[in-house]
């Protein structure tokens, strides 16, 4: 009998008498030890814009057919809704109150001796290479921590695909931990004509105007266009992950690789009012994406909500086998084996000042059927029943359940003390990084965060 390679991986599961069949889900214990993790992040992917959650546009082939041979977290909730405080909360398994990255203003970098998923990896003897967009994950924040080579030859996935592509013919024989990521879907939505012509949409798509729109707010048909420009986005992003797994395959990698694919955050289009992301917790900007592939895993769907940011270190440690690592967790594997999802509190933040639009410190609580909101600043809370309300359109006036979920988050706040200072002034800027600093705050006045 042949067995298959997730057989041979996966040390500790004790096969039956019939042997272990490919494409079969395996039994508690799976271990993929020695396999290689690419992790792919799609910047600003809300999770209703992909085909494999229901999009009724064709807007993610190439992620549509990932998702057919993995297994895909329905309801995975990031940790904050924009781009450096869920990366950061992706990379260290920590949430933004611990490491510290919850608004613009902390730019500190990453403590040497905070553990990231690519300095345990490269501590187990990986390769570890990043192709990453740059601004919000700049090397600069201490993204590169633990990485062999971290690179950014432009934001998009086009930009770095090339390199990346190179890297690994070079290093395929090698154990790797290869992360990629693009802005492609972030503002200001960056496609091609071809992704259009493939949405059934015109050559030409608007792309300015939508602060305008946004702040307005009045007819929600204004808002259409830049959907359209969005979801074009979206197509020209997927084509990169697309060519991505093609190369993968292409070298022989796929039965050996665990493959990750996440959003750190969603966007807004006037559903609650707003644009863009970063200022609001709400369903569209938290929501995100999550699958997991690899050999032998199995296909099946969790509808259950989950933390979509914290969890990725620990489950990539578990899926290794990997013991002793230093992310707190909760890890996903048992609920990627079929077992119960984590029972840890969902818990979400951001920051943005009211002077830049936005509505200061806000922190969130999802459930099982449940969220509250919580603009801490202006000492206002939201509290919605998601059984009903999925979109979080219809906050309900339930003052005892909004106690009990406020009584909850200041315990798992109490819980989660910061660790990191990454805060710092102006006055506190270090001489020798101002050019560096100069150049990161026009990459984020082109992403739309600085005015």
């Amino acid at each position: 009998m042949q067995i298959a390679p997730l057989c041979r991986l996966a040390a500790v599961v004790l096969l039956a008498a019939s042997g272990c069949k490919a494409g079969l889900a395996p039994t508690a214990g799976y271990l993929c030890r020695d396999c290689n993790v690419v992790l792919i992040s799609v910047d600003t992917l809300r999770a209703d814009h992909v085909g494999t959650h229901g999009y009724s546009r064709p807007t993610t082939p190439n992620i549509d057919a990932l998702a057919a041979r993995a297994v895909v977290f329905d309801n995975a909730i990031a940790q904050s809704s924009w781009t450096r405080a869920a990366h950061m909360s992706i990379f260290t398994g920590l949430h933004p109150r611990e490491h510290g990255y919850v608004a613009l203003a902390d730019r500190e970098r990453l403590p040497d001796g905070v553990p990231t998923i690519a300095s345990v990896l490269r501590h187990q003897g990986y390769a570890t290479v990043g192709f990453a967009g740059g601004v919000n994950v700049a090397a600069a924040y201490g993204f590169d921590q633990g990485f062999d080579s971290y690179r950014s030859s432009g934001r998009m996935f086009r930009d770095n695909f090339e390199e990346a592509r190179y890297w690994l013919g070079e290093n395929s024989h090698k154990r790797f931990f290869l992360f990629l990521h693009g802005y492609e879907a972030h503002t200001p939505y960056s496609s091609d004509p071809s992704d259009r012509i493939a949405l059934g949409l015109p050559r030409d798509t608007r792309t300015k105007g939508l602060r305008a729109v946004c702040k307005k707010g009045e007819d929600p048909a204004q808002i259409l266009p830049f959907i359209d420009a969005y979801d074009s986005a979206i197509h020209r992003a997927d084509r990169y992950v697309g060519k991505l797994l093609a190369e993968l395959d292409r070298l022989g990698l796929r039965e050996r690789t665990v493959v990750v694919l996440l959003s750190d955050h969603g966007e807004e289009f006037l559903e609650h009012g707003g644009c863009f992301h970063i200022s609001t917790l709400y369903h569209e900007v938290l929501q995100v994406p999550l699958m997991i592939a690899a050999p032998g895993l199995g296909v099946r769907r969790v509808a259950e909500a989950v933390s979509a940011s914290v969890t990725i270190a620990p489950t990539i440690m578990e899926l290794l086998g990997i013991t002793g690592h230093p992310f707190p967790g909760p890890s996903l594997v048992a609920a990627v084996l079929g077992g119960a999802v984590p029972e840890q509190p969902i818990v979400s933040e951001t920051e943005r000042s009211e002077k830049a639009e936005g509505f200061g410190h806000l922190r969130a609580l999802t459930t099982a059927g449940e969220k509250l909101v919580d603009w801490i600043t202006n000492d206002r809370r939201e509290y919605f029943e998601l059984r009903g309300d999925p979109a979080e359109k219809r906050p309900v006036e339930n003052p005892s359940r909004v106690e009990a979920l406020r009584v909850s988050l200041a315990r798992w706040t109490e819980s989660h003390p910061p660790r990191i200072s990454s805060r710092r002034s102006d006055s506190e800027q270090d001489p020798g990084s101002a050019e560096e600093t100069k150049k990161l705050e026009e990459e984020l006045r082109s992403l739309g965060y600085l005015q």
